[in-house]
């Protein structure tokens, strides 16, 4: 299945994170359509990070490069980004023309231990967190994030996050109900704020979809049936 190159998609990762984060949505979609496309690595990010300089600035600055090079090269851009990618994304579409956008567990809160109990997790949620590792696939990159660069993106959330009641796109946000790092409640929070966004919560489904393949294929055909499905 093709569509016309007029269509351009921004992919945005996350905090600490790189292209991996968002790869099996993109090959995805990119084995069923062909569409231009920009995925950006902020500074310092990547499979090796290198956090100790880079401002959160450049990292929204990174992003938004990245719009207006893709907006150059095709009439319409949809916007997919994750965690704090999806409030750069919001931000972008407040100032930027975009078609839809696709934000999936966006940053706009992030849990502390105390607030763990607003997620009302049973032992049997715990147990799913157990069986995927997810402490394990995590451990290795903590070593590698300094205290400035967390300092860095608290300060950028908050300077990006408000004004999503102005945003006029057509917009998907997705959450998994067992994510330990963003409370779901802010996206339900968030999805009554734009005035043109739908909830789609995915039981069970943890921060990073990826780590379980029932997950990311749910949360690829959400995401395609947004995009694609009006089509022509």
């Amino acid at each position: 299945m093709t569509i016309s190159k007029s269509i351009g998609i921004l992919f945005l990762h996350g905090y600490t994170g790189g292209r991996y984060e968002l790869e099996p949505l993109f090959d995805y979609l990119k084995s069923r359509y062909d569409f231009e496309y920009e995925f950006p690595v902020y500074p310092g990010h990547g499979t090796i990070l290198d956090l100790k300089s880079a401002t959160g600035d450049e990292w929204y600055e990174e992003a938004l490069n990245a719009y207006r090079n893709l907006k150059q090269r095709v009439d319409r851009v949809h916007i997919i980004g994750f965690s704090m990618g999806g409030v750069f994304a919001s931000h972008i579409a407040q100032h930027e023309p975009v078609d839809k956008l696709v934000l999936i567990a966006p940053a706009f809160e992030h849990i502390k231990l105390s607030q763990l109990n607003r997620l009302n997790l049973t032992p049997r949620h715990f147990s799913e967190h157990m069986k995927m590792k997810l402490y394990q696939k995590i451990k290795k990159r903590l070593k590698d994030i300094p205290f400035r660069a967390y300092q860095e993106f608290k300060t950028i959330v908050e300077t990006k996050k408000e004004g999503v009641e102005n945003i006029q796109s057509q917009t998907l946000i997705i959450h998994g109900t067992l994510d330990l790092l963003v409370p779901y409640e802010a996206s339900v929070d968030l999805a009554k704020k734009m005035p043109h966004a739908t909830l789609e919560l995915i039981e069970d489904a943890p921060h990073l979809f990826a780590f379980t393949d029932r997950n990311q294929l749910e949360l690829n055909i959400t995401t395609e049936r947004f995009l694609f499905n009006n089509e022509k």
